[in-house]
Protein backbone atom coordinates (compact mmCIF):
# COMPACT_ATOMS: atom_id res chain seq x y z
CA UNK A 1 0.00 0.00 0.00
CA UNK A 2 1.73 3.13 -1.23
CA UNK A 3 -0.08 5.57 1.07
CA UNK A 4 0.72 3.62 4.24
CA UNK A 5 4.37 3.20 3.19
CA UNK A 6 4.75 6.92 2.56
CA UNK A 7 3.04 7.75 5.84
CA UNK A 8 5.32 5.41 7.80
CA UNK A 9 8.37 7.05 6.20
CA UNK A 10 7.29 10.71 6.10
CA UNK A 11 4.35 10.93 8.48
CA UNK A 12 6.39 12.22 11.46
CA UNK A 13 7.77 15.28 9.63
CA UNK A 14 6.44 18.47 11.25
CA UNK A 15 8.58 21.18 9.65
CA UNK A 16 10.15 21.53 6.22
CA UNK A 17 12.83 24.22 6.41
CA UNK A 18 13.04 24.72 2.66
CA UNK A 19 10.35 23.94 0.05
CA UNK A 20 8.06 21.05 -0.89
CA UNK A 21 8.09 20.02 -4.55
CA UNK A 22 5.66 17.38 -5.89
CA UNK A 23 6.40 16.67 -9.56
CA UNK A 24 5.50 13.89 -12.05
CA UNK A 25 4.18 11.64 -9.25
CA UNK A 26 1.54 9.68 -11.13
CA UNK A 27 0.91 7.32 -8.21
CA UNK A 28 -0.06 10.02 -5.69
CA UNK A 29 -3.75 10.57 -4.98
CA UNK A 30 -3.36 12.68 -1.82
CA UNK A 31 -0.68 14.47 0.19
CA UNK A 32 -2.22 13.40 3.50
CA UNK A 33 0.71 11.04 4.13
CA UNK A 34 2.42 14.19 5.50
CA UNK A 35 0.20 13.58 8.50
CA UNK A 36 2.00 15.85 11.00
CA UNK A 37 3.32 18.54 8.65
CA UNK A 38 2.62 21.92 10.25
CA UNK A 39 5.11 24.33 8.67
CA UNK A 40 6.89 24.88 5.35
CA UNK A 41 9.34 27.58 6.35
CA UNK A 42 10.72 28.58 2.95
CA UNK A 43 14.39 29.12 3.81
CA UNK A 44 15.03 28.08 0.19
CA UNK A 45 12.50 28.16 -2.65
CA UNK A 46 11.93 26.74 -6.13
CA UNK A 47 13.14 29.34 -8.64
CA UNK A 48 13.46 31.71 -5.68
CA UNK A 49 9.67 32.19 -5.50
CA UNK A 50 7.76 29.01 -4.65
CA UNK A 51 7.59 27.33 -1.27
CA UNK A 52 5.09 24.74 -2.55
CA UNK A 53 5.48 23.54 -6.16
CA UNK A 54 2.99 21.00 -7.53
CA UNK A 55 3.43 20.11 -11.22
CA UNK A 56 2.07 17.37 -13.48
CA UNK A 57 0.58 14.87 -11.04
CA UNK A 58 -2.00 13.05 -13.13
CA UNK A 59 -3.92 11.39 -10.29
CA UNK A 60 -3.59 13.89 -7.45
CA UNK A 61 -7.11 14.59 -6.17
CA UNK A 62 -6.66 15.87 -2.63
CA UNK A 63 -4.08 17.93 -0.79
CA UNK A 64 -5.04 17.51 2.88
CA UNK A 65 -8.25 17.07 4.83
CA UNK A 66 -8.49 20.70 5.87
CA UNK A 67 -11.15 19.97 8.48
CA UNK A 68 -8.50 18.13 10.53
CA UNK A 69 -5.22 19.59 9.29
CA UNK A 70 -3.48 22.94 9.77
CA UNK A 71 -0.50 24.06 7.67
CA UNK A 72 1.37 27.35 7.62
CA UNK A 73 3.44 28.80 4.76
CA UNK A 74 4.77 32.12 6.12
CA UNK A 75 6.80 33.15 3.05
CA UNK A 76 6.84 32.39 -0.65
CA UNK A 77 4.16 31.46 -3.10
CA UNK A 78 2.46 28.28 -4.34
CA UNK A 79 2.51 26.95 -7.92
CA UNK A 80 -0.02 24.47 -9.32
CA UNK A 81 -0.11 23.32 -12.96
CA UNK A 82 -1.08 20.22 -14.95
CA UNK A 83 -2.87 18.46 -12.11
CA UNK A 84 -5.94 17.35 -14.09
CA UNK A 85 -7.80 15.70 -11.20
CA UNK A 86 -7.10 18.38 -8.57
CA UNK A 87 -10.05 20.77 -8.34
CA UNK A 88 -9.43 24.48 -8.03
CA UNK A 89 -11.60 24.59 -4.93
CA UNK A 90 -9.09 22.34 -3.17
CA UNK A 91 -6.28 24.75 -4.05
CA UNK A 92 -8.26 27.85 -3.05
CA UNK A 93 -9.10 26.21 0.29
CA UNK A 94 -5.38 25.64 0.86
CA UNK A 95 -4.70 29.33 0.17
CA UNK A 96 -7.03 30.27 3.00
CA UNK A 97 -5.66 27.72 5.49
CA UNK A 98 -1.97 28.39 4.82
CA UNK A 99 -2.28 32.19 4.68
CA UNK A 100 -1.01 32.47 1.10
CA UNK A 101 -4.15 33.95 -0.42
CA UNK A 102 -3.33 36.92 -2.62
CA UNK A 103 0.28 35.96 -3.21
CA UNK A 104 -0.41 33.89 -6.35
CA UNK A 105 -1.73 35.11 -9.67
CA UNK A 106 -3.79 33.10 -12.17
CA UNK A 107 -0.66 32.00 -13.98
CA UNK A 108 0.65 30.28 -10.87
CA UNK A 109 -2.64 28.55 -10.07
CA UNK A 110 -3.60 27.73 -13.62
CA UNK A 111 -7.38 27.39 -14.07
CA UNK A 112 -6.94 25.65 -17.43
CA UNK A 113 -4.71 22.75 -16.35
CA UNK A 114 -5.87 22.04 -12.80
CA UNK A 115 -9.04 19.98 -12.38
CA UNK A 116 -9.70 19.83 -16.12
CA UNK A 117 -10.40 16.07 -15.96
CA UNK A 118 -12.30 15.99 -12.68
CA UNK A 119 -15.92 16.66 -11.74
CA UNK A 120 -15.38 19.96 -9.96
CA UNK A 121 -17.83 22.60 -8.83
CA UNK A 122 -16.46 26.08 -8.81
CA UNK A 123 -17.86 29.59 -9.18
CA UNK A 124 -18.37 33.03 -7.71
CA UNK A 125 -21.40 34.05 -5.68
CA UNK A 126 -24.52 32.36 -6.96
CA UNK A 127 -22.94 31.28 -10.26
CA UNK A 128 -21.79 27.65 -10.13
CA UNK A 129 -20.58 25.50 -13.01
CA UNK A 130 -19.81 21.77 -13.26
CA UNK A 131 -16.76 20.67 -15.20
CA UNK A 132 -16.82 16.96 -16.10
CA UNK A 133 -14.12 14.50 -17.15
CA UNK A 134 -12.85 15.20 -20.64
CA UNK A 135 -10.67 13.24 -23.00
CA UNK A 136 -8.70 16.41 -23.76
CA UNK A 137 -7.83 19.45 -21.61
CA UNK A 138 -10.63 21.99 -21.37
CA UNK A 139 -9.66 25.42 -22.65
CA UNK A 140 -11.68 28.65 -22.43
CA UNK A 141 -13.12 29.93 -25.66
CA UNK A 142 -10.56 32.70 -25.64
CA UNK A 143 -7.68 30.21 -25.34
CA UNK A 144 -4.99 29.84 -27.95
CA UNK A 145 -3.25 26.45 -27.95
CA UNK A 146 -0.51 26.03 -30.49
CA UNK A 147 0.41 22.64 -31.92
CA UNK A 148 4.11 21.90 -31.62
CA UNK A 149 5.55 20.22 -34.70
CA UNK A 150 8.54 17.93 -34.78
CA UNK A 151 11.12 19.04 -37.31
CA UNK A 152 13.61 16.17 -37.25
CA UNK A 153 14.32 12.80 -35.72
CA UNK A 154 17.31 10.49 -35.84
CA UNK A 155 16.55 6.92 -34.86
CA UNK A 156 18.99 4.23 -33.76
CA UNK A 157 18.43 0.80 -32.28
CA UNK A 158 18.39 2.00 -28.67
CA UNK A 159 17.82 5.77 -28.87
CA UNK A 160 15.80 8.45 -30.59
CA UNK A 161 16.95 12.03 -31.13
CA UNK A 162 14.09 14.51 -31.58
CA UNK A 163 13.84 18.19 -32.35
CA UNK A 164 10.72 20.32 -32.51
CA UNK A 165 9.98 23.87 -33.54
CA UNK A 166 10.71 26.65 -31.13
CA UNK A 167 7.55 27.79 -29.36
CA UNK A 168 7.29 31.55 -28.90
CA UNK A 169 4.51 32.76 -26.60
CA UNK A 170 3.65 36.48 -26.69
CA UNK A 171 5.68 36.92 -23.54
CA UNK A 172 8.88 34.91 -24.03
CA UNK A 173 9.53 34.90 -20.29
CA UNK A 174 6.35 32.86 -19.82
CA UNK A 175 8.01 29.79 -21.40
CA UNK A 176 9.60 27.73 -18.63
CA UNK A 177 10.55 24.36 -20.15
CA UNK A 178 9.27 21.35 -22.07
CA UNK A 179 8.17 17.92 -20.93
CA UNK A 180 8.56 14.90 -23.22
CA UNK A 181 6.25 11.93 -22.66
CA UNK A 182 7.06 8.57 -24.24
CA UNK A 183 6.22 4.89 -23.84
CA UNK A 184 6.16 1.64 -25.76
CA UNK A 185 3.07 1.40 -27.93
CA UNK A 186 2.60 -1.67 -30.15
CA UNK A 187 -0.54 -0.09 -31.65
CA UNK A 188 -1.16 3.46 -32.81
CA UNK A 189 -4.20 4.03 -30.64
CA UNK A 190 -3.03 5.91 -27.53
CA UNK A 191 -3.94 9.35 -26.29
CA UNK A 192 -1.98 11.44 -23.85
CA UNK A 193 -4.06 10.18 -20.93
CA UNK A 194 -4.14 6.46 -21.66
CA UNK A 195 -2.24 4.27 -19.22
CA UNK A 196 -1.81 6.71 -16.32
CA UNK A 197 -3.40 5.05 -13.32
CA UNK A 198 -3.08 5.70 -9.62
CA UNK A 199 -0.20 3.24 -9.30
CA UNK A 200 1.70 4.54 -12.30
CA UNK A 201 1.35 1.21 -14.13
CA UNK A 202 2.05 1.48 -17.86
CA UNK A 203 2.25 5.22 -17.49
CA UNK A 204 4.21 7.52 -19.72
CA UNK A 205 7.91 7.96 -19.14
CA UNK A 206 8.54 11.62 -18.41
CA UNK A 207 11.60 13.64 -19.31
CA UNK A 208 12.15 17.32 -18.51
CA UNK A 209 13.85 19.38 -21.21
CA UNK A 210 15.36 22.73 -20.38
CA UNK A 211 15.18 25.61 -22.83
CA UNK A 212 18.11 25.96 -25.23
CA UNK A 213 20.64 28.61 -24.29
CA UNK A 214 20.18 30.33 -27.64
CA UNK A 215 16.76 31.73 -28.52
CA UNK A 216 17.36 30.70 -32.13
CA UNK A 217 18.15 27.08 -31.34
CA UNK A 218 15.43 24.48 -31.75
CA UNK A 219 14.76 22.46 -28.58
CA UNK A 220 15.41 18.75 -28.66
CA UNK A 221 15.85 15.63 -26.59
CA UNK A 222 17.65 12.28 -26.69
CA UNK A 223 15.55 9.32 -25.53
CA UNK A 224 18.03 6.68 -24.38
CA UNK A 225 18.00 3.03 -23.29
CA UNK A 226 15.18 2.09 -25.65
CA UNK A 227 14.44 -1.39 -26.96
CA UNK A 228 15.42 -2.21 -30.56
CA UNK A 229 12.67 -2.58 -33.17
CA UNK A 230 10.02 -1.24 -30.80
CA UNK A 231 7.36 1.36 -31.57
CA UNK A 232 7.16 4.30 -29.16
CA UNK A 233 4.42 6.88 -28.73
CA UNK A 234 5.83 10.35 -28.04
CA UNK A 235 4.44 13.81 -27.44
CA UNK A 236 5.82 17.10 -26.10
CA UNK A 237 4.19 19.71 -23.92
CA UNK A 238 5.38 23.27 -23.23
CA UNK A 239 5.33 24.46 -19.62
CA UNK A 240 4.32 28.12 -19.53
CA UNK A 241 3.19 30.82 -17.12
CA UNK A 242 -0.19 31.33 -18.74
CA UNK A 243 -2.76 33.76 -17.43
CA UNK A 244 -6.43 34.43 -18.05
CA UNK A 245 -6.06 38.17 -17.55
CA UNK A 246 -7.13 40.28 -20.50
CA UNK A 247 -8.25 37.17 -22.37
CA UNK A 248 -4.72 35.81 -22.83
CA UNK A 249 -4.48 32.01 -22.57
CA UNK A 250 -1.55 30.37 -24.29
CA UNK A 251 -0.14 26.86 -24.41
CA UNK A 252 1.57 24.45 -26.77
CA UNK A 253 1.57 20.69 -27.19
CA UNK A 254 2.41 18.29 -29.97
CA UNK A 255 0.26 15.52 -31.32
CA UNK A 256 1.16 11.97 -30.36
CA UNK A 257 3.66 10.61 -32.89
CA UNK A 258 4.83 7.04 -33.34
CA UNK A 259 8.46 6.18 -34.02
CA UNK A 260 9.98 2.70 -34.28
CA UNK A 261 13.58 2.15 -33.25
CA UNK A 262 15.98 0.47 -35.64
CA UNK A 263 16.58 -3.29 -35.52
CA UNK A 264 19.60 -4.87 -33.88
CA UNK A 265 21.13 -8.31 -33.80
CA UNK A 266 18.93 -10.76 -31.90
CA UNK A 267 20.00 -12.64 -28.81
CA UNK A 268 21.09 -16.25 -29.13
CA UNK A 269 18.63 -19.07 -29.79
CA UNK A 270 17.64 -20.93 -26.61
CA UNK A 271 17.54 -24.50 -25.38
CA UNK A 272 19.38 -26.26 -28.21
CA UNK A 273 18.93 -30.04 -28.13
CA UNK A 274 20.15 -32.73 -30.49
CA UNK A 275 19.77 -36.43 -31.24
CA UNK A 276 21.17 -38.87 -33.75
CA UNK A 277 18.70 -41.28 -35.29
CA UNK A 278 21.16 -43.00 -37.61
CA UNK A 279 24.86 -43.29 -38.33
CA UNK A 280 24.71 -40.39 -40.81
CA UNK A 281 22.05 -38.00 -39.45
CA UNK A 282 21.70 -35.61 -36.52
CA UNK A 283 18.48 -33.78 -35.68
CA UNK A 284 18.79 -30.40 -33.91
CA UNK A 285 16.03 -28.32 -32.33
CA UNK A 286 16.00 -24.98 -30.52
CA UNK A 287 13.74 -22.18 -29.32
CA UNK A 288 13.63 -18.62 -30.71
CA UNK A 289 15.70 -15.92 -28.96
CA UNK A 290 14.15 -13.99 -26.10
CA UNK A 291 14.86 -10.66 -27.82
CA UNK A 292 14.37 -10.86 -31.55
CA UNK A 293 15.11 -7.15 -32.16
CA UNK A 294 13.51 -7.46 -35.56
CA UNK A 295 11.58 -9.99 -37.63
CA UNK A 296 13.37 -13.35 -37.53
CA UNK A 297 13.73 -14.49 -41.15
CA UNK A 298 16.05 -17.49 -40.89
CA UNK A 299 18.54 -19.38 -38.73
CA UNK A 300 22.10 -20.02 -39.82
CA UNK A 301 23.25 -23.53 -38.89
CA UNK A 302 26.94 -24.46 -39.11
CA UNK A 303 28.48 -27.82 -38.28
CA UNK A 304 31.99 -29.22 -38.30
CA UNK A 305 33.44 -32.62 -37.60
CA UNK A 306 35.66 -32.75 -34.51
CA UNK A 307 38.87 -34.72 -34.29
CA UNK A 308 38.89 -37.58 -31.84
CA UNK A 309 40.93 -36.98 -28.72
CA UNK A 310 44.35 -38.59 -29.16
CA UNK A 311 44.91 -38.39 -25.41
CA UNK A 312 42.72 -41.48 -25.18
CA UNK A 313 45.80 -43.49 -26.20
CA UNK A 314 47.50 -42.62 -22.90
CA UNK A 315 45.52 -45.20 -20.90
CA UNK A 316 46.10 -48.93 -20.95
CA UNK A 317 42.63 -50.13 -21.86
CA UNK A 318 43.68 -53.77 -21.92
CA UNK A 319 44.01 -53.69 -18.12
CA UNK A 320 41.89 -50.74 -17.00
CA UNK A 321 38.80 -51.40 -19.03
CA UNK A 322 37.10 -49.14 -21.53
CA UNK A 323 34.02 -46.93 -21.26
CA UNK A 324 32.85 -46.10 -24.75
CA UNK A 325 31.35 -42.73 -25.70
CA UNK A 326 27.71 -42.82 -26.61
CA UNK A 327 25.50 -41.18 -29.21
CA UNK A 328 22.32 -41.22 -27.14
CA UNK A 329 19.62 -38.65 -27.88
CA UNK A 330 18.75 -35.71 -25.67
CA UNK A 331 15.96 -36.82 -23.36
CA UNK A 332 13.94 -33.70 -24.16
CA UNK A 333 13.16 -35.15 -27.59
CA UNK A 334 10.98 -37.82 -26.00
CA UNK A 335 8.15 -37.85 -23.53
CA UNK A 336 10.00 -39.79 -20.83
CA UNK A 337 10.89 -38.61 -17.39
CA UNK A 338 14.49 -38.00 -18.32
CA UNK A 339 17.70 -40.00 -17.85
CA UNK A 340 18.05 -42.22 -14.88
CA UNK A 341 20.37 -41.01 -12.19
CA UNK A 342 23.26 -43.41 -11.73
CA UNK A 343 24.01 -44.35 -8.17
CA UNK A 344 26.78 -46.26 -6.51
CA UNK A 345 25.93 -49.51 -4.81
CA UNK A 346 26.36 -47.90 -1.40
CA UNK A 347 23.84 -45.15 -2.26
CA UNK A 348 21.07 -47.49 -3.38
CA UNK A 349 19.91 -48.17 0.15
CA UNK A 350 16.74 -46.15 0.79
CA UNK A 351 17.68 -43.00 -1.17
CA UNK A 352 15.76 -39.79 -0.58
CA UNK A 353 13.73 -38.91 -3.63
CA UNK A 354 14.66 -35.38 -4.76
CA UNK A 355 12.01 -33.01 -6.00
CA UNK A 356 11.34 -32.76 -9.73
CA UNK A 357 12.55 -29.17 -9.78
CA UNK A 358 15.80 -30.14 -8.08
CA UNK A 359 16.34 -32.99 -10.53
CA UNK A 360 15.78 -30.65 -13.43
CA UNK A 361 18.19 -28.03 -12.07
CA UNK A 362 20.85 -30.66 -11.35
CA UNK A 363 20.42 -32.12 -14.82
CA UNK A 364 20.76 -28.72 -16.46
CA UNK A 365 23.84 -27.91 -14.37
CA UNK A 366 25.46 -31.24 -15.26
CA UNK A 367 24.62 -30.79 -18.94
CA UNK A 368 26.10 -27.29 -18.97
CA UNK A 369 29.24 -28.52 -17.19
CA UNK A 370 29.77 -31.23 -19.78
CA UNK A 371 29.20 -28.85 -22.67
CA UNK A 372 31.57 -26.30 -21.17
CA UNK A 373 34.29 -28.89 -20.62
CA UNK A 374 33.86 -30.13 -24.18
CA UNK A 375 34.09 -26.59 -25.48
CA UNK A 376 37.30 -25.90 -23.56
CA UNK A 377 38.74 -29.22 -24.60
CA UNK A 378 38.05 -28.73 -28.28
CA UNK A 379 39.07 -25.09 -28.28
CA UNK A 380 42.35 -25.37 -26.35
CA UNK A 381 43.77 -28.89 -26.76
CA UNK A 382 45.12 -29.64 -30.22
CA UNK A 383 44.59 -33.32 -31.04
CA UNK A 384 47.53 -35.13 -32.57
CA UNK A 385 46.86 -36.96 -35.80
CA UNK A 386 47.69 -40.68 -35.54
CA UNK A 387 49.96 -42.33 -38.08
CA UNK A 388 47.77 -45.13 -39.35
CA UNK A 389 49.32 -48.61 -39.72
CA UNK A 390 47.82 -51.42 -41.67
CA UNK A 391 49.45 -54.30 -39.84
CA UNK A 392 48.58 -55.08 -36.25
CA UNK A 393 50.40 -57.80 -34.37
CA UNK A 394 49.40 -59.82 -31.30
CA UNK A 395 51.30 -62.58 -29.58
CA UNK A 396 49.01 -64.99 -27.77
CA UNK A 397 49.99 -67.08 -24.78
CA UNK A 398 48.04 -69.93 -23.20
CA UNK A 399 44.87 -68.35 -21.86
CA UNK A 400 41.19 -68.20 -22.67
CA UNK A 401 41.26 -64.61 -23.94
CA UNK A 402 43.72 -61.90 -24.71
CA UNK A 403 43.78 -58.23 -25.57
CA UNK A 404 46.06 -56.48 -27.97
CA UNK A 405 46.73 -52.78 -28.03
CA UNK A 406 46.85 -50.99 -31.36
CA UNK A 407 50.10 -49.16 -32.09
CA UNK A 408 50.27 -45.83 -30.27
CA UNK A 409 50.52 -42.93 -32.73
CA UNK A 410 53.62 -40.80 -32.74
CA UNK A 411 53.43 -37.88 -30.33
CA UNK A 412 55.98 -35.62 -31.86
CA UNK A 413 55.01 -31.98 -31.45
CA UNK A 414 54.07 -29.58 -34.17
CA UNK A 415 51.52 -31.76 -35.93
CA UNK A 416 48.61 -29.61 -37.18
CA UNK A 417 45.05 -30.12 -36.03
CA UNK A 418 42.95 -31.81 -38.74
CA UNK A 419 41.28 -29.14 -40.83
CA UNK A 420 37.73 -30.38 -41.23
CA UNK A 421 35.39 -28.54 -43.55
CA UNK A 422 32.69 -26.30 -42.07
CA UNK A 423 29.24 -26.79 -43.57
CA UNK A 424 26.36 -24.35 -43.28
CA UNK A 425 22.68 -24.16 -44.07
CA UNK A 426 19.86 -21.61 -43.73
CA UNK A 427 16.59 -22.82 -42.25
CA UNK A 428 13.39 -20.91 -41.60
CA UNK A 429 12.09 -23.20 -38.86
CA UNK A 430 13.42 -23.91 -35.38
CA UNK A 431 14.90 -27.28 -36.33
CA UNK A 432 17.36 -28.79 -38.78
CA UNK A 433 18.34 -32.26 -39.99
CA UNK A 434 22.05 -32.68 -40.77
CA UNK A 435 22.72 -35.48 -43.21
CA UNK A 436 25.63 -37.19 -44.99
CA UNK A 437 27.65 -37.27 -41.78
CA UNK A 438 30.39 -39.73 -40.80
CA UNK A 439 29.37 -42.56 -38.52
CA UNK A 440 30.15 -42.45 -34.79
CA UNK A 441 31.72 -39.01 -35.10
CA UNK A 442 31.32 -35.98 -32.88
CA UNK A 443 30.23 -32.70 -34.43
CA UNK A 444 30.03 -29.18 -33.10
CA UNK A 445 26.81 -27.49 -34.26
CA UNK A 446 26.38 -23.70 -34.08
CA UNK A 447 23.05 -21.91 -34.52
CA UNK A 448 22.70 -18.18 -35.22
CA UNK A 449 19.39 -16.28 -35.29
CA UNK A 450 19.09 -13.75 -38.13
CA UNK A 451 16.41 -11.10 -38.55
CA UNK A 452 15.42 -9.00 -41.55
CA UNK A 453 18.32 -6.58 -40.95
CA UNK A 454 21.01 -9.26 -40.81
CA UNK A 455 22.77 -7.75 -43.83
CA UNK A 456 23.50 -4.59 -41.81
CA UNK A 457 23.43 -5.59 -38.12
CA UNK A 458 24.57 -9.20 -38.49
CA UNK A 459 23.14 -12.33 -36.93
CA UNK A 460 23.16 -13.25 -33.28
CA UNK A 461 26.07 -14.79 -31.44
CA UNK A 462 26.18 -18.56 -31.73
CA UNK A 463 24.69 -21.05 -29.37
CA UNK A 464 26.21 -24.47 -29.85
CA UNK A 465 25.79 -28.12 -29.03
CA UNK A 466 27.98 -31.20 -29.42
CA UNK A 467 26.44 -34.32 -30.91
CA UNK A 468 27.74 -37.71 -32.01
CA UNK A 469 26.27 -39.83 -34.78
CA UNK A 470 25.34 -43.45 -34.13
CA UNK A 471 27.85 -46.22 -34.90
CA UNK A 472 27.68 -48.22 -38.09
CA UNK A 473 27.11 -51.88 -37.39
CA UNK A 474 29.71 -53.38 -39.79
CA UNK A 475 32.38 -50.67 -39.51
CA UNK A 476 34.45 -52.43 -36.83
CA UNK A 477 34.65 -55.79 -38.63
CA UNK A 478 38.15 -57.11 -39.36
CA UNK A 479 38.65 -57.15 -43.14
CA UNK A 480 40.17 -60.21 -44.74
CA UNK A 481 41.65 -63.21 -42.91
CA UNK A 482 43.68 -63.51 -39.73
CA UNK A 483 47.13 -65.01 -40.37
CA UNK A 484 49.36 -66.74 -37.88
CA UNK A 485 52.81 -68.17 -37.48
CA UNK A 486 54.60 -69.94 -34.62
CA UNK A 487 56.32 -67.54 -32.25
CA UNK A 488 57.70 -69.99 -29.71
CA UNK A 489 57.08 -73.24 -27.92
CA UNK A 490 53.80 -72.10 -26.32
CA UNK A 491 52.78 -69.09 -28.43
CA UNK A 492 51.69 -68.08 -31.88
CA UNK A 493 51.90 -64.75 -33.69
CA UNK A 494 48.59 -63.42 -35.12
CA UNK A 495 48.33 -60.77 -37.78
CA UNK A 496 45.28 -58.99 -39.16
CA UNK A 497 44.36 -55.85 -41.03
CA UNK A 498 42.73 -53.05 -39.08
CA UNK A 499 39.20 -51.90 -40.02
CA UNK A 500 39.37 -49.46 -42.88
CA UNK A 501 36.75 -47.04 -41.52
CA UNK A 502 36.11 -47.86 -37.86
CA UNK A 503 33.67 -46.26 -35.43
CA UNK A 504 36.02 -43.68 -33.95
CA UNK A 505 39.46 -44.59 -32.57
CA UNK A 506 40.65 -48.16 -32.17
CA UNK A 507 41.81 -48.38 -28.56
CA UNK A 508 42.16 -52.18 -28.14
CA UNK A 509 41.42 -55.53 -29.76
CA UNK A 510 39.79 -58.41 -27.92
CA UNK A 511 40.87 -61.94 -28.91
CA UNK A 512 38.81 -64.92 -27.82
CA UNK A 513 39.98 -68.49 -28.39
Amino acid sequence: NLASELQSSLGLIETITGFLKIKHSFALVSLSFFKNLKLIRGDSMVDGNYTLYVLDNQNLQQLWDWSHHVLSIPVGKMYFAFNPKLCLAEIYRMEEVTGTKGRQNKAEINPRTNGDRASCEYGDGDIRQLRGPLSEPCHPSTGKTQTLRFISNVTESDRIFLKWERYRPPEYRDLLSFIVYYKESPFQNVSEYVGQDACGAQSWNVLDVELPLSSEQAPGVALLNLRPWTQYAIFVRAITLTTAEEGRNYGAQSEVVYIRTMPAAPTVPRDVISMSNSSSHIVVRWKPPTQRNGNITYYLVLWQQLAEDMELYVNDYCHKGLKLPTSSADTRFGDGDGPEVEQDAEERCCPCRPANGQLRMEGEAESFQKKFENFLHNSIIIPRTPKRRRDVVAVTSPANASSAEPPVPSRAGGEPKPDFQIFEDKVVRDRAVLSRLRHFTEYRIDIHACNHAAHTVGCSAATFVFARTMPELQADNIPGNVTWEPAGKNSVLLRWEEPRNPNGLILKYEIKY
